[in-house]
């Protein structure tokens, strides 16, 4: 199981793992990421268990895994860090991949795989980690958005209320907006844009890169997805005339989390004959 490796890393700092912070920063610029990697792992009894970066997207990721006071301390780090360094002015439009800020996502999550039934003890001091780096930012002059349940709204229908989804399209403007009040920061979003910070059970991200079909038809695949499993999941154009439909891997309040095998069967079973998978 993918946390179990986590947790096998994080244990040879002598930690007690219980707690999972994943941030999405929009760049893919190797030596920011750097910077931002070497910000965070100053802080002690924290682990960063894995790091990634997609330049045909431009946008990166990192995991950080320790006890609740160091994963907070590290990162309200990473994002000041983030912050300071990634110009979106200079990025790319319209976005290679969603975006609706600099820092643009952050999630608190048990580190579990069991459905939220299971851990509403943890699921809840994730969601004050999401508050406090929420209300830090905030201070600092970042636009924020909270999603999770205390605030009675999931990431995803946080996001359909932002320009996160139409920052992909030709004629979409490059400025950031939302429909909702924000919860922390000031009303006028600046060029950094806002974060979406919140709480939630453990996801994967599982991306399978597939070659010999079309946008239309790898959408198709992914809606039939998303119908039979309730993975939330999107196919973009990636790298060459490859489609990358991207899943996140989640577990529900009552269903633990679905198997990468399990969704690429899925998958393959609607894609047309002539598509192949080259990576997943």
């Amino acid at each position: 199981v993918l946390h179990s490796y986590f947790i096998s890393r994080a244990l040879r700092f002598g930690m007690s793992v219980l707690y999972c912070a994943a941030i999405y920063v929009s760049t893919a610029a190797r030596e920011l990421m750097k910077a931002i990697e070497a910000r965070a792992s100053r802080v002690p009894r924290l682990a960063i268990v894995d790091n990634f970066s997609d330049p045909s997207y431009a946008r990166s990721s990192l995991k950080l895994v320790g006890d609740h006071k160091a994963l907070l301390e590290a990162a309200c780090a990473a994002a000041f860090e983030a912050l300071a360094r990634v110009n979106l002015d200079e990025a790319p439009h319209p976005a290679p991949h969603p975006r609706v800020g600099a820092v643009d996502m952050v999630a608190f999550m048990p580190l579990s795989e069991s459905s939220g039934s299971t851990l509403s003890e943890e699921l809840a001091t994730c969601e004050d980690l999401a508050t406090a780096l929420g209300r830090s930012l905030g201070d600092a002059g970042n636009p924020v958005l909270l999603y999770g349940p205390r605030v009675g709204r999931s990431l995803l229908e946080t996001r359909q209320r932002t320009s996160f989804f139409q920052s992909v399209r030709a004629d979409s403007s490059p400025k950031i907006s939302t429909r909702l009040p924000l919860d922390f920061g000031p009303s006028d979003i600046p060029s950094s844009g806002l974060s979406v910070i919140g709480a939630m059970t453990y996801v994967t991200n599982y991306n399978i890169q597939v070659e010999g079909a079309s946008l239309a038809e790898c959408r198709d695949a992914a809606a039939s997805l998303r119908r039979e499993m309730q993975v939330q999941v999107m196919a973009l154009p990636h790298e060459g005339d490859s489609i990358e439909i991207g899943c996140n891997l989640q577990a529900t309040h009552l269903r633990d989390s679905p198997s990468p095998d399990e969704v690429l069967s899925v998958v393959r079973q609607h894609l047309p004959e002539s598509a192949s998978v080259s990576r997943a």
